[in-house]
């Protein structure tokens, strides 16, 4: 950082050091003493495996920090979601099964609206195939032919 002349009194020159959380080695991450622990285990075990499921059983102490902050470095919303409703979150374990849970009721809702639209479809086909019929029908009896009455309703 250029500094202007007689201003070096007044700012500080810190080191800092920066990690890739996600490249860190197992041995690396067992250093750790806090829930920082869970949540680099998590980034290395995504980096390895995009599918990867939380599966960490160790208890986290600070659950509304843990979630905070996975919803802000991955930002997944599901995260903040899990932090609002928290009560009996103690491992990522649990945040795993709250994110399949979730995953469950949306695709139900998804399917829910599927089948609703074609349901929709479906119905509106057979009426119209319906109406269709009964046209057929009183043609049939004012006295049409089978053949006429079919090209008058367009049934095959």
């Amino acid at each position: 950082m250029k500094i202007p002349d007689g201003m070096e009194k007044y700012i500080n020159d810190y080191k800092i050091q920066i990690f890739e959380v996600a490249w860190l080695t197992e041995k690396e991450i067992e250093r750790f003493q806090s829930d920082f622990r869970i949540v680099a285990n998590f980034f290395a075990q995504k980096r390895k495996n995009k599918d990867y499921i939380p599966d960490d059983p160790t208890e986290i102490k600070y659950v509304d920090e843990v979630l905070k902050l996975l919803n802000v470095m991955t930002g997944d919303k599901r995260y903040e979601k899990i932090f609002q409703k928290k009560k009996g979150v103690r491992s990522m374990c649990d945040v795993a099964e709250r994110l399949e849970k979730m995953g469950i009721v949306k695709g139900i809702e998804i399917g829910r609206l599927e089948g609703k639209e074609e349901g929709k479809v479906e119905g509106k086909a057979e009426g119209i195939l319906e109406g269709k019929m009964q046209v057929y029908r009183n043609l049939l009896k004012k006295g049409f032919t089978e053949k006429e009455a079919r090209e008058i309703t367009e049934i095959s």
